[in-house]
């Protein structure tokens, strides 16, 4: 399940408590526990949520909108191409070539989000290595990189 949050949609009021959220958010924690309270029961939320939660929160106080995907959920190659940051074309033909795994819905194209996810990472590991070998060949030939 995905969920939209826009900032457009959020009143001066609640801007303005995102932001003071987000701070708070942001200030040195103690332990791998964050202790909040909803209505009146206190709860820990773990480390791993409260990045999760503050990350969401700065987004949508910088003005940004924000979407929730599950990583065993289905995208088009058009959201997928959202995530890549490339065109939907291209996408397409990362999903045909079997570069992202994918499936056919009828005429359509679906790969899980957990695919896109490691097929981003993975490009991103190669070109940080490849960025690394030159500096590395820079560095070996003298040229004050």
């Amino acid at each position: 399940m995905s969920t939209t949050l826009e900032p457009s949609r959020l009143s001066p009021a609640d801007q303005g408590a995102l932001r003071s959220l987000s701070e708070a958010l942001h200030a040195p924690q103690r332990g791998n526990v964050a202790k909040i309270t909803l209505g009146r029961k206190p709860l820990d939320l773990p480390a791993s949520a409260l990045n999760l939660v503050a990350e969401v929160v700065e987004h949508l106080a910088a003005g940004r909108a924000v979407t929730v995907l599950g990583a065993e959920e289905e995208i088009s190659p058009r959201e997928a191409a959202e995530l890549l940051g490339v065109s939907r074309p291209y996408a397409s033909r990362l999903f045909d070539e079997g570069h992202i795994p994918s499936r056919r819905v009828g005429t359509h194209r679906r790969a899980y989000v957990r695919d896109v996810l490691a097929y981003r990472d993975q490009q991103h590991a190669a070109r940080r290595a490849a960025l690394d070998e030159l500096a590395a060949e820079g560095q070996r030939l003298g040229l004050g990189y």
